[in-house]
């Protein structure tokens, strides 16, 4: 009798046959299938996946430690045998090709099970290695298959979740739903094999929402004795809208928006739905969505206090070996992690991004700050989470104190649930800002420091950090060099945050602070200026400058919000839709005053905006072609990451020349990542950056070198960066400061 492995042996001395291997991950997948509906899908998926390992090319690939053939396409030719007329199979198909590689559409895998069946050669895969059966060699490894599964027969229509008539959009997150069932489940009995705990020390399944709901009472208990008696209008409306939060936690599953000013508590409010959701509809995880990593920080701090098992998921994060097996999948009670990882999953192609997919469903998740949805996804976006909530039972909010009107969006099906429909009453309560509209012609930087001078606590927030410069010189001409601050991306981390300190300990004590700056304080940075100048943008941009005016509504008149054009030549705006958008408000801002504290004139602003809104031509052929890879190629969250700089702080010199020797000896580590993340600036022009700086690479893999996309400025370029500007490299046109 010949035994067919599927692993070398392993370090504990264990080696598995194909016939245990694919017996336990069809096992395996099916439960996961189940939490998906799919049950039958994934476990044909896991039976068939390592047909290709009864072959004699892969069977010498193992006992020599090392596995040259592409097994899995020869997995999908077999079943493609039996299920050619089957379309219900066809994921099926997709998933089993793509297990070790990345998916790819039927119509073209079935030219590859074509070229298969028909060649005596061995014919070269999709993943661009040789296939690891020819057509003579398969009788045998179907003998074998069937000597090894002797019960399996029939191929009978499968139930898939997705509706009869769906789109590409909604059948492809399908293929990847089913794609992570199979990747989880083999990435997981393998390691089994070694770790026979594995199962147990990656996943957590103690979720108690009752209990965390007793210390959330607590922590918003605590936080109203804290506030006293000055905030008793303010703590009625939290106390409003957590309440009001709570209630609709109790409704069956769908989809939910939140709409209610800043400063209304909605971090806990949003926990305290979920948690009740969880108790009367069963769904097993909660999973935070923020844009921001200065969000993630702030919001991580506030749920730690509550959630002692919170796994924070993102590119900056440092996890420990545990923590880093939650993060890959989701296996978790509680998450919070970020839009690009959360939303660039549902379209990847990947079977690392997709392994955590089938975590999602039957879960709450909430997104935070739904304005922040580049406007180039939003339709293949809202349309992924219509069917999360649809197909897969979960339910999702989307959060804001300006809520995009998404129902304007041409040819979008969205129908969610307001949990806040008297937020108007809540706007008008909260209103503590006068905004004055100055767009009836272009005002010079000259005139804005000019006025700014003359403020005690005043900010200005611009588009361009190009503005931002300029603004910043002409004020410094003007005022004392300790009254005036530059915030921009130009600054690392951690300079940002020491301004930050310094900004606030000066507004608290009133000491004169004068600052500009530019988006990327629109977001997680809790300021309280008394005049605030913005220039024209989109109108959720001035809602959240505004929000950083009489912040704790100290004046009793109202902060004075100014909003202006800038006088330049040049271009204005970061991009086309920005652009877009900025001018929509100056349109709607001519017929009448803009009223931000009226939610029917947000709506307003959105139905103006979204009226002929497209994604991107590019997202929309790759999924009309069920094209998975240049979907997953066009589905970005941030259209241009750049190029990141290691840059010398002054207050981390220390710091920047231990990294600086380490990246230069081991190359880029997801240690060193991690220790650099606070002085590291991201630049757009990389082109403009090599004449500055050195690129940085990979620890060599098989004695190649890959650049990391991370530089390090060169020794005559170090003067750049600076302790009031930040990176100033000569001749580099700055880009927005829109990321943070």
């Amino acid at each position: 009798m010949v035994l067919y492995y599927a692993k070398s042996v392993l370090s504990n001395g264990y080696q598995p046959t194909v016939r245990e291997h694919m017996g336990d991950v069809a096992k395996c997948a099916a439960d996961y299938g189940q939490e998906i509906g799919a049950a039958e899908a994934a476990r044909i998926a896991g039976l068939f996946h390592d047909f290709g390992k009864y072959s004699k090319k892969f069977q010498e690939g193992v006992l020599h430690g090392m596995a040259s053939a592409d097994h899995a396409i020869c997995g999908a030719v077999f079943l493609y045998l039996y299920v050619r007329s089957k379309p219900s199979y066809f994921p099926v198909l997709e998933v089993i090709s793509a297990h070790h590689t990345s998916l790819i559409e039927y119509g073209m895998l079935e030219q590859f099970f074509k070229s298969i069946l028909k060649s005596s050669n061995r014919i070269t895969a999709p993943s661009g290695k040789e296939s690891a059966l020819t057509k003579e060699e398969f009788q045998s490894a179907v003998k074998q298959f069937k000597t090894d599964f002797p019960d399996f027969h029939t191929f009978p229509r499968l139930e898939l979740p997705y509706a009869q008539d769906a789109g590409n959009l909604e059948t492809m997150l399908f293929t990847r739903m089913l794609f992570s069932c199979l990747v989880d489940a083999d990435y997981s009995v393998s390691i089994r094999d070694e770790h026979p705990d594995y199962m147990e020390t990656s996943e957590q399944i103690d979720f108690q929402p009752e209990k965390l709901l007793e210390k959330l009472y607590a922590k918003r208990n605590a936080i109203r004795r804290k506030a006293g008696q000055n905030c008793q209008a303010v703590n009625q409306i939290r106390d409003e809208l957590f309440e009001r939060c709570g209630t609709m936690g109790d409704l069956p599953a769908g989809l939910f928006t939140l709409t209610a000013p800043t400063g209304t508590g909605k971090t806990l409010a949003l926990l305290h739905f979920a948690l009740r959701h969880c108790l009367a509809t069963g769904k097993k995880r909660i999973i935070i969505v923020l844009p921001f990593l200065t969000l993630a920080e702030q919001n991580a701090a506030v749920y730690r206090e509550i959630i002692p098992n919170l796994l924070v998921d993102h590119s900056q994060q440092d996890l420990s070996d545990e923590e880093r097996e939650f993060s890959a999948r989701w296996r978790v009670p509680f998450i919070l992690t970020t839009s690009v990882k959360f939303f660039e999953s549902l379209f990847s192609n990947k079977p690392a991004d997709c392994r955590k997919l089938h975590s999602i469903a039957n879960s709450v998740i909430i997104f935070d700050e739904a304005q922040s949805l580049p406007p180039e996804l939003t339709t293949a976006t809202l349309r992924a989470v219509n069917e999360l909530c649809r197909a897969y039972h979960c339910s999702m909010v989307f959060s804001t104190a300006t809520q995009p009107d998404f129902a304007a969006l041409p040819g979008l099906d969205w129908n969610p649930t307001e949990m806040n429909p008297d937020n108007p009453k809540m706007y008008q309560a909260l209103k503590r800002t006068n905004l004055t509209w100055m767009l009836d012609r272009p005002i010079s930087f000259d005139r804005i420091a000019e006025e700014m001078s003359k403020e005690n606590s005043v900010c200005t927030i611009v588009n361009l950090r190009r503005h931002a410069a300029a603004l910043f010189r002409k004020l410094k001409d003007r005022c004392p060099a300790d009254t005036v601050f530059f915030l921009t991306t130009d600054l690392c981390m951690s300079h940002r945050r020491r301004i930050v300190r310094q900004i606030n300990d000066r507004l608290n004590s009133g000491q004169p602070c004068r600052v500009v700056a530019t988006q990327c304080i629109e977001a997680g940075v809790d300021f309280d200026f008394d005049v605030l100048y913005r220039a024209l943008a989109p109108l959720d941009s001035i809602i959240q400058a505004a929000g950083r005016c009489n912040r704790n509504g100290k004046l009793t008149g109202g902060g004075r919000v100014l909003i202006f054009e800038p006088e330049d030549d040049g271009r204005l705006y970061p991009g086309d839709f920005y652009e877009a958008a900025a001018m929509t408000v100056k349109t709607l801002s001519l017929r009448h005053p803009i009223d931000i504290h009226d939610p029917s004139q947000i709506q307003e602003y959105y139905q103006e905006l979204f009226r002929d809104a497209k994604d991107k031509k590019a997202l929309t052929e790759a999924i009309l072609n069920r094209d998975f890879e240049n979907t997953d190629r066009e589905y970005q969250m941030i259209g241009s990451r750049g190029a990141q700089v290691i840059v010398p702080y002054q207050r981390e010199l220390e710091l920047y020349q231990s990294i600086c020797e380490m990246a230069r000896k081991n190359g880029v580590t997801p240690k060193l990542l991690h220790e650099a993340a606070g002085i590291l600036v991201t630049v757009h022009r990389s082109e403009v950056l090599e004449q500055f700086a050195e690129p940085l690479y990979f620890p060599r893999k098989h004695g190649e070198r890959k650049e990391a996309g991370i530089y390090l400025l060169r020794s005559q370029y170090e003067s750049c960066y600076t302790d009031g500007m930040g990176l100033q490299l000569p001749g580099r046109e700055p880009a927005s400061g829109f990321f943070w």
